[in-house]
């Protein structure tokens, strides 16, 4: 399946269907090797950026607040184009982030 549809699904998938996309991604022997490693820990895996990486996340959550403040978008318009959850466009707006 091509990387197209995993990003679809990703939203609604459970851990056990992400670790076997994971496991087509990297192919079997890669995907024994980072449970070996790994088994245990819980790792978060950023949303692919639609085309601005936020290395300085200082400077993003000033656009953030900047284009709220316009009027011109809703948290949820916000949470789309920063790639955050709406609870996370919310901590920003109100300092907590």
């Amino acid at each position: 399946m091509r990387a197209d549809f995993y990003r679809i699904r990703v939203h609604d998938m459970n851990s056990k269907e992400a670790l076997q996309i994971l496991k087509g991604i990297i192919g079997e022997e890669a995907y024994k090797q980072v449970l070996k490693e790994m088994a245990g820990t819980t790792v978060y895996f950023p949303a692919a950026s639609s085309g601005t990486e936020w290395i300085d996340k200082e400077q993003r959550n000033i656009s953030l607040k900047e284009d709220f403040y316009s009027g011109k978008y809703e948290v949820g318009d916000l949470a789309r184009k920063y790639e955050l959850s709406i609870s996370r466009v919310y901590k920003i707006i109100q300092g907590r982030a």
